[in-house]
């Protein structure tokens, strides 16, 4: 097995394989993914553009859905 791999980030730890996220869940941490730490961002730092960041993923190839891009960007603040 892999070694997983975890970034703190806020005492919130984002971690990168699936059987790190459910023994994670089973430990009772609790789990941010890239949409969050990116919308926790905007909140302490109103001038960060999440659009922009959700962009440079898209163009690193970084997979998102239509539906996930709209509530961050609604959530944000960023679309109505």
């Amino acid at each position: 097995m892999p070694d997983s791999k975890v970034i703190v980030v806020n005492t919130s730890p984002l971690i990168s394989l699936v059987a790190g996220r459910r023994i994670a869940r089973l430990c009772g941490l609790s789990l941010t993914g890239s949409i969050g730490v990116l919308l926790k961002d905007k909140q302490q730092n109103p001038s960060f553009s999440l659009k922009s960041a959700i962009d440079n993923m898209l163009n690193h190839r970084i997979r998102l859905s239509k539906t996930v891009i709209d509530f961050a960007l609604k959530q944000s603040g960023e679309k109505s």
